[in-house]
């Protein structure tokens, strides 16, 4: 795409009208809100679900609460299976035509249907708006084509099917032909669909660098903040091959002018190129900023220093939940256009389990700033009353709508013995013992490994060959911090009750070579998170048998 073209115009003010719609809904959610519960209702009446939970009553928030039950995934699987089977009008009057794939980081992966009535009233809408922000903090008053890496979609043929539906990942769907669907202008460059002659994600993030080390790029948009973090990997280390291929044409045309300044560029950085010597105008990065994925912000800001950051909405395969509409680092209002939002309050002694059917929830005029909840979701996808297991607390407000800051999944931390350990404090140990400064990556991970007493094991990544990997002073190092920052570790270490803390070396590149693993076995780049505490001691077994764990020298 090159020159100022009347499409990408049309769609330029098509975000610009979706943001100013998202902040008007805002300001006055009422009138929407009630809205999307009629139009839920509107299309689960006449189904095998309406008819079983007698919908056709139902015509207020309270009468739909009596006549659905709270359920997680695994209680709402038979309705899926039955419109898997071809069984028509199950769960929505408009049935699916594909089915969404989750990523699986959870547990099992879910099958969530799509449907043309779900796409274009709901999610289609919702991207227009928060590109529309992105495009409004970049300044963007015209599309030229140069100014957008998107990282966040990877569009591919469906390659699954399950009793003849396409089966893929949300962030891997095929081009759609909807016109009221998410089009952008990029679905038509080169650098955008995912490469076939790109196996790896390492070869396929080095492609879009090379096809795109030309433009004046202003904005770089991901989901996940690990992708960012590894195109950053992909230039620091060709930045070499991207120089001499840029010169001679390889992969691209030829231009030696650029090649030259690149390699000058490169040159004043010591040879460890970062994305804004690539890119000097680059001016906004987007992904998710808050929970786990907000210990990345220290990394995005060596990657790319001075570069303001955004949050990705706050999506999952299931649904959207929140939408940014300003320059909150971390949190969005409540999408109340997009799904029926109740809430029940929560604390830390929730470990997660499913909630009780008939919980008392709150609608989102209820909630109070401080205050952290679980998220009970309804979507016109078919998923109603969704115990989504997923934690937010109110910040604040975007008129008369809560801002929401997601804090994770419910229950996941560990806990033997009341210890509750979270991401944040095994990130917050790991790197006050390593330091941050000589880290480039996020090249740890925490795992629980059950015992009398049970312990935890950090599995590093340790750079060079040469330097002695002094394990146990590393381990009693983190343990000590961990005591610190987490009193009841603290407590359960003094009592014996946990055993201390092993350190567990990785060989270089350790952590890429899952990665890869899992974009090999068909995992979209843009849903492979970084866990820096894992659920259980499989992660030990896949370093064990991909050989990844490292040789121990003899300690000093």
């Amino acid at each position: 795409m090159t020159g100022k073209t009347a499409h990408d115009q049309d769609f330029l003010s098509r975000t610009q009208s979706a943001l100013a719609m998202q902040r008007k809904i805002c300001a006055q959610p009422e009138e929407t809100a009630e809205h999307v519960l009629c139009d839920i209702l509107a299309g689960s009446r006449d189904t095998g679900f309406g008819r079983e939970h007698g919908l056709g009553r139902v015509r207020t928030r309270q009468e739909w609460q009596r006549a659905v039950p709270i359920r997680r995934y695994d209680e709402l699987a038979p309705y899926v299976e039955r419109q898997l089977t071809g069984e028509r009008r199950v769960l929505t009057s408009d049935d699916p035509y594909a089915f969404l794939r989750t990523s699986g980081s959870t547990g099992r992966a879910k099958l969530v249907p799509t449907t043309g009535h779900w796409r274009r009233a709901y999610r289609g809408p919702a991207l227009y708006a928060q590109w529309g922000l992105y495009f409004e903090q970049i300044g963007a008053e015209r599309l030229t084509g140069d100014e957008v890496l998107d990282l966040s979609w990877e569009p591919a043929p469906a390659l699954d099917q399950l009793h003849g539906f396409p089966v893929y990942g949300i962030t891997e769907r095929p081009v759609p032909d909807d016109p009221e669907d998410w089009n952008p202008p990029w679905r038509a460059e080169s650098w955008f669909p995912r490469d076939a002659d790109s196996p790896t994600m390492a070869g396929l993030l080095y492609r879009k660098l090379l096809q795109l080390a030309d433009r004046d790029l202003r904005l770089i948009v991901s989901v996940n903040p690990s992708k960012i973090v590894l195109l950053a990997e992909a230039l620091k280390e060709n930045g070499e091959r991207l120089v001499r291929e840029l010169h001679d044409g390889c992969g691209t045309a030829a231009d030696p002018a650029l090649a030259r300044r690149l390699a000058a560029a490169f040159d004043r950085a010591d040879g460890r190129p970062l994305l804004t010597d690539l890119w000097p105008r680059l001016s906004l990065l987007v992904c998710w900023n808050s929970a786990s994925a907000a210990l990345y912000r220290p990394w995005l800001s060596r990657l790319a220093p001075g570069v303001a950051t955004l949050p990705f909405s706050t999506t999952g395969t299931e649904g959207i939940v929140t939408l940014p509409v300003d320059d909150h680092p971390s949190a969005g209002p409540l999408a109340v256009d997009q799904g029926h939002f109740e809430f029940v309050p929560w604390d830390e002694l929730d470990d997660g389990r499913p909630l009780p059917a008939d919980s008392p929830t709150l609608g989102y005029d209820e909630l109070e700033a401080g205050t952290d909840y679980r998220l009970v979701m309804s979507q016109a996808n078919g998923l109603y009353r969704y115990d989504v297991g997923d934690v937010y607390r109110m910040v604040g407000s975007v008129g008369a709508t809560p801002r929401l800051e997601f804090l994770g999944r419910a229950g996941f931390q560990s806990s033997f013995t009341g210890e509750k350990l979270t991401e944040s404090d095994i990130h917050t140990a790991v790197i006050r013992v390593l330091g941050s400064g000589s880290v480039d990556h996020p090249h740890f991970s925490a795992v629980p490994v059950w015992g009398t007493p049970p312990h935890y094991v950090v599995a590093i990544e340790w750079a060079g060959t040469s330097r002695a990997v002094h394990t146990q002073d590393t381990a009693h190092r983190i343990d000590a911090v961990l005591q610190e920052v987490n009193v009841e570790y603290a407590d359960k270490r003094r009592s014996g009750r946990l055993r201390p803390l092993q350190v567990l070396p990785l060989v270089p590149g350790a952590f890429r070579t899952i990665t890869e693993r899992r974009f090999r076995q068909g995992t979209a780049g843009a849903q492979i998170k970084h866990h820096w505490l894992q659920k259980d001691t499989a992660f030990l077994d896949t370093l064990r048998e991909l050989g990844l764990v490292r040789a121990r020298p003899t300690e000093k």
